[in-house]
């Protein structure tokens, strides 16, 4: 159990609770720049600098989805069975900073001058280690919430201020990789190997970063509310077992795959649509921008209504329906400056959605430590965080298909580009493919993300709970 510094008091201070805040919120910026940059770059990166198979390529990301889910497990088992000076959760984000730092660059090294075989070869491996980094990262990042405060309003606040900081990640990456390849890479026209240098050398440079931030966070939070009963031996089927008998996280792992199978396979679709249909690669950055900044409002607003009195799953479900207005507008378009203005919307909607998703987490898993006696949140972010990549590989999976139902020809679509011919006319159906995997996946998905949580009342039950651990956590000093 972490050795505290300090006297209870200065854990009740408002200067130690907004240095904990931020300093637990800079971790998702970190985790948003590799995050991001593996889902909206990386299948265009395969695709347009390794020379790989979009089919080959979307394999992959299915495939290595079943190691995560072994990795995945261990780290989260091994997480709950933790117990050192440094806490329960911290210790696993700093020894994972430069994993996952490293897996950054090799995701984007493909030796471009070797075989097809040996290239995918390559980034099989290199996406396990990507994912592996991450995972250790990753992973804590939602049971420790729970350890940085008793209160569940300051959780929302924490909550609230690690969104934010994600989505500055976001905009990180919107404003500044596209242009970063770009200057590495010698060339706004670059192609080929001085292209894939130009990624490479980005992420070498966001690696770095993400090893700075990771540390800035581990050392400057505190995990102060540790789980009720210490860390106790249990086999895996006991801790399975008592994890499913939780209905509230039964729904919250169909929001996870639904939430983000929408959300990312926008984002892998993104670049392929202002690319060829939008044919203007520049406005994309704007794009993805609104996207971003207009969510830090509302998950703000979200916070403030909460602390309101409106319950958590009320505000998700609100966010939800505006973003599927904004995905139907999406879906019907292929006009740029509407795609734009709906994706503005989307950005409005999600930010409620994502404050509140990662608000609730800490609940659900409190209300599985009241069921069956036991701390199990890093198993279950474990298992979350596999759903959230078997969402992730499903996402780009259905976007490859998609081009390669559409017949998705780079070279072919590149040389017409240049030529100026008319896309929707040259490629009808690479151009439907495309639109479709950019708006339909996600209007779909988001609807579905809807239905799965209408059952849930966590919120109405959670004082009660909250009051009972908080005795039992008195009881066990």
């Amino acid at each position: 159990m972490q050795i505290l510094k300090h006297e209870p008091a200065y854990y009740e201070t408002t200067a130690f609770k907004w240095r904990q805040r931020i300093g637990f919120g800079i971790s998702d910026y970190a985790c948003n720049l590799a995050y991001l940059l593996a889902n909206t770059y990386l299948l265009f990166y395969y695709t347009n600098c390794a020379g790989l198979a979009a089919s080959a390529v979307g394999f992959m990301f299915v495939v290595t989805k079943f190691i995560d889910a072994f990795t995945d497990y261990m780290v989260g088992a091994m997480i709950d069975h933790t117990d050192t000076k440094m806490g329960r959760y911290r210790p696993w984000m700093l020894g994972g900073a430069p994993v996952l730092a490293v897996g950054m660059v090799l995701l984007f090294s493909v030796p471009t001058g070797w075989s097809a075989g040996a290239k995918l070869a390559w980034a099989y491996i290199t996406y396990v280690i990507f994912s592996f980094g991450y995972t250790l990262v990753n992973i804590p990042m939602a049971p420790i919430v729970s350890a940085l405060s008793p209160s569940p309003t300051e959780r929302t606040k924490i909550a609230t201020t690690r969104t934010v900081f994600s989505n500055l990640g976001s905009l990180t990456s919107s404003l500044f990789v596209i242009p970063m390849v770009y200057y590495f890479a010698g060339s706004e026209d670059a192609t080929g190997a001085a292209l894939a240098a130009g990624y490479r050398n980005t992420n070498i440079v966001l690696g770095l970063m993400v090893i700075a931030i990771m540390c800035l966070c581990v050392f400057n939070t505190a995990e102060i509310n540790p789980p009720s009963k210490a860390a106790e031996k249990s086999s895996i089927l006991q801790d399975l077992g008592a994890v499913f008998k939780n209905k509230y996280y039964i729904m919250l792992l169909l929001l996870v795959f639904f939430l983000f199978l929408g959300y990312l396979g926008m984002y892998g679709a993104m670049q392929y649509y202002y690319n060829y249909i939008v044919c203007d690669q520049s406005s994309m950055p704007i794009a993805l921008s609104l996207l971003t900044i207009l969510a830090i409002p509302t998950m703000v607003l979200a916070a403030y209504l909460n602390g309101r009195g409106i319950h958590k799953v009320t505000l998700m479900q609100f966010g939800a329906v505006v973003d599927v207005i904004g995905y139907a507008v999406l879906f019907f378009t292929s006009n740029g400056t509407i795609a734009t203005l709906s994706l503005a919307l989307i950005g409005l909607g999600f930010g409620f959605r994502s404050s509140m998703f990662f608000s609730m987490m800490p609940d659900i898993y409190d209300y599985t430590e009241w069921q069956c006696g036991r701390n199990l949140g890093g198993t279950q972010n474990a298992l979350s965080g596999f759903v959230n990549k078997l969402s992730s590989a499903s996402a780009s999976a259905i976007v490859s298909a998609l081009l390669v139902w559409g017949a998705y020809d780079s070279e072919a679509m590149d040389a017409a580009l240049k030529a100026g011919q008319n896309l929707a006319e040259a490629f009808p159906r690479t151009q439907t493919a495309i639109n479709f995997a950019f708006g339909g996946l996600s209007l779909v998905s988001t609807v579905l993300a809807i239905v799965v949580m209408l059952p849930y009342d966590l919120d109405k039950r959670y004082p009660e709970i909250r009051a009972d651990l908080n005795q039992r956590q008195a009881e066990s000093k």
